[in-house]
């Protein structure tokens, strides 16, 4: 993998509705313990210090916005931007959210079908 394929900026929208620069990192997807879950990690490519990290959610709607730019809301008025150095970069996390929301949903579903089973009289 370059370098470069998942560099990123951190953006976060201000109450004047301006984007502000949180620095300049390299994004990856892992499990956060701590968070219990598949999360965006954004390293500082300075210092390493961690710029981002976001548990990834089904319950948050992500954007994928031209072909360099993701886009969501954490909590009630904390918008987040990544804006990706490249196409292909912007794509394998995209991709990432969308099997991690597809896998999350699916074990919603599988545990409401589930439990309607266990339910149902005999």
């Amino acid at each position: 993998m370059s370098d470069t394929r998942r560099r990123v900026k951190v953006y976060t929208l201000n109450e004047d509705r301006q984007w502000d620069d949180r620095g300049t990192g390299h994004v990856s997807s892992t499990f956060v313990e701590r968070l219990k879950g598949i999360s965006l990690l954004v390293r500082a490519e300075s210092d390493g210090s961690l710029l981002l990290e976001s548990k990834i959610s089904p319950n948050t709607a992500y954007q994928k916005q031209q072909d360099t730019l993701i886009v969501w809301s954490e909590a009630d008025n904390y918008d987040l931007a990544l804006s990706f150095q490249e196409k292909a970069g912007c794509d394998e996390i995209w991709e990432k959210i969308c099997q991690v929301i597809c896998i999350l949903c699916e074990n919603v579903l599988y545990v409401l079908l589930f439990s309607q089973l266990v339910c149902l009289p005999h």
